[in-house]
């Protein structure tokens, strides 16, 4: 086994580059990436890509994220969030349960649900990014200038525009003021600390985020994650790592670097077909998968189709929102929406599967639908031949 997907819990207080560190000394591979980065402040899942599996990290943009959430009002940082510079303390004693409902009323469409005693809001998004965002702006990420203790350019300052988001759901979970407690499931991009310093302008007292937890990404989740504490338990029990400091932040590597899964850390290993729940699937003989990896087109009556691609509503919703917005724009000359890359082409895409002798099968690779051949055309191929 060399390709895969580890699903990680990150505890708060590391960085994403701190784990990525701590599973590749684990793992003995090079070859890894993450599916996107958490706060050193936050908690949660943190998929992690092996060698060919960094390969399907374009795909993921169609996952929807579920984060909880606490904030406290009455406070307001530089970072938007409890770590940065305090800037100014409010009073928050007028302010009333029915108000901090109001101003997530006037942030999102409500939903009613009689399951819950607290209303629940989902709809389109327009967030400014804070700037400690990694946005980039004529070269360089706003959170740079932060990192090197310069102020931001009221020039650069000027051009950071307000971008699209899908929020699927936001439920409040408790409301025990000045702290504030809610669940939000959305699309990529979205800033949740932007939602905090939002509800606090609207409250007029002002909020910072205290607390972040990301309890799923996609068809990650905390069911399939694995603490690092237990990955780096069973490397050192193998003798490929120990621990080079007293509070076992850091690690040594004892053997060389490989391309190899473990035997020993298979069972924390996901495939790199698994995140991908909203494509299509077909199964193919062995025959026309050496035809595939070859880079043959696959007729439909080569395979036997399994799932047909989905495209989430919100992705469609979204797509003729941004299209409208988008016109309007042009009209006024002002230039298009940087919202989410929708990217429409990927209602076209297939696993692949061979069909193995025992009964299994075997992932091969992702092909497209063509529409000029009418065929499954080769988009990338992950079986190791």
């Amino acid at each position: 086994m060399k390709d895969g997907i580890i699903n990680v819990y990150k505890p708060a207080g590391m960085t994403s580059n701190d784990v990525i560190y701590k599973v590749r000394a684990a793992l003995g591979i090079k070859k890894l990436g993450h599916t996107g980065t958490l706060d050193p402040m936050a908690e949660g899942v943190l998929p992690i890509l092996i060698n060919r599996g960094t390969r399907i990290a374009e795909y993921l943009d169609w996952d929807l994220k579920t984060y909880e959430t606490e904030i406290e009002l009455g406070k307001r940082t530089d970072s938007l969030d409890i770590t940065g510079n305090l800037e100014e303390v409010s009073s928050v004693e007028d302010i009333t349960e029915e108000d901090v409902i109001e101003a997530f009323r006037k942030l999102l469409p409500e939903n009613h649900d009689a399951k819950n005693p607290l209303p629940t809001f989902s709809g389109m998004l327009d967030q400014i990014p804070p700037l400690t965002s990694a946005v980039r702006i004529q070269g360089r990420r706003l959170y740079e200038y932060i990192h090197a203790g310069e102020e931001i350019p009221e020039e650069i300052k000027d051009k950071i525009r307000p971008r699209r988001v899908w929020i699927d759901s936001l439920t409040i979970d408790e409301i025990d003021l000045p702290k504030i407690r809610f669940t939000v499931t959305c699309s990529k991009g979205t800033y949740i600390r932007s939602i905090s310093r939002d509800i606090g302008e609207t409250l007029g007292c002002g909020a910072a985020m205290t607390a972040l937890k990301r309890t799923a990404s996609g068809a990650f989740n905390l069911e399939n994650a694995s603490s690092l504490e237990e990955i780096t338990v069973v490397a050192v029990k193998a003798g490929r790592v120990s621990f080079i400091d007293e509070e076992k932040t850091k690690v040594k590597r004892n053997v060389p670097f490989g391309e190899e899964i473990p035997e020993d850390m298979e069972k924390f290993i996901l495939g790199a077909d698994f995140p991908l729940t909203h494509f299509g699937s077909a199964l193919v003989s062995p025959e026309n998968a050496r035809r595939f990896l070859d880079g043959w087109h696959l007729g439909y009556r080569e395979v036997k189709m399994m799932e047909h691609p989905e495209t989430p509503t919100w992705i469609s919703e979204l797509g003729r929102e941004a299209a409208e917005y988008d016109r309007i724009e042009k009209e006024r000359n002002i230039g298009s929406h940087p919202g989410l890359k929708l990217h429409p082409e990927y209602a076209l895409l297939y696993r692949i599967y061979e069909e193995l002798p025992e009964g299994g099968r075997a992932f091969t690779g992702i092909a497209k639908h063509s529409d000029k051949y009418h065929k499954l055309v080769p988009e990338k191929v992950f079986k190791r031949i």
